[in-house]
């Protein structure tokens, strides 16, 4: 199925937002705002997948599919066809060795976006140096993030990631805006705030806000004007890019045959190219014999 992209982007539209049949509402709702591609996100705990006991002998055990949820059905809405739903994986995990059983699930490779959350050093070093993914996210519950060295954020930019900073939390607590601020100006410092996208991670519909109210509130996460139009315009469309390119390989290209007309005037430079090269022959002077 062939998909178009356009902005303005929200890559965090949370599954709850859809509950209790809001779902038509809340579309209509982020359409209105003047969004035009977004995501349902669906979010996993790995580590939940680790505490599991070992079943006893004789039992089925539940493959990775059944630990990775369906992706969210997303029903075309009459009137809203320009709008593009796509859906959004996010991993959360702290021992890289589950990540194995999570890629090779069937429900895996149904999600358009993939999103990560290391909760550990180890964790983060796996997604710096060899896990393919679109979009690297933090916890704003939690105060002291992973420290990254300048080298890894340059090996992440490289790598196709996007650095996500949610909105609706910074809006709903204190502490929780405390914390995503600290987040984004670390992002400023490390990285100029590049490839830094906003999104909602609303859990309700009534913290979902306008694109020109996320420029307005870039400012306060150390982004520029520039920055900020770029974090739902531009680094959007980039993320779908490179999640195309990671499913389906690593450049995306298209070839179309261009049938070239000869003209008058290509033939007159042949037969002057030509007519000087024989010219040149004549005028060359004879070879000298070299004795043996």
């Amino acid at each position: 199925m062939k998909l178009e992209v356009r902005g303005f982007f929200d890559y965090g539209v949370s599954e709850h937002c859809l509950d209790n049949n809001k779902y038509e509402s809340t579309i209509k709702l982020l359409y209105d705002f003047g969004y035009r591609t977004i995501a349902i996100n669906q979010t996993i705990d790995a580590n939940e997948l680790e505490q599991k006991k070992k079943k006893k002998k004789g039992e089925l055990r539940e493959g990775p599919s059944d630990f990775v949820p369906e992706p969210y059905k997303i029903t075309p809405l009459e009137g809203y066809e320009d709008l593009t739903i796509l859906n959004r994986l996010t991993i959360i995990f702290s021992n890289q060795d589950v990540m194995h059983k999570i890629t090779k699930s069937s429900h895996y490779k149904k999600y358009h976006i993939i999103a990560v959350l290391p909760e550990t050093v180890q964790a983060n070093a796996f997604v710096c140096s060899s896990f393919e993914a679109d979009i690297l996210c933090f916890r704003p519950e939690n105060k002291n993030h992973i420290k990254r060295s300048r080298k890894m954020y340059k090996q992440l930019i490289d790598r196709g990631y996007h650095f996500e900073i949610p909105y609706a939390p910074a809006i709903e607590d204190a502490a929780l805006r405390r914390n995503i601020i600290h987040m984004a100006h670390l992002y400023h410092i490390f990285i100029k705030s590049r490839n830094v996208i906003v999104s909602s991670l609303a859990e309700r519909p009534s913290l979902l806000r306008g694109p020109y109210d996320i420029i307005n509130l870039g400012l306060i996460f150390g982004l520029n004007e520039e920055q900020a139009k770029n974090s739902i315009t531009t680094c959007g469309r980039k993320v779908f890019i490179n999640s195309v390119g990671r499913k389906h390989g690593k450049a995306v290209m298209f070839a179309e045959n261009v049938e070239k007309e000869e003209s008058s005037n290509d033939c007159e430079i042949i037969d002057c190219v030509d007519e000087s090269e024989e010219d040149m022959e004549i005028d060359q002077p004879a070879l000298k014999k070299v004795k043996q």
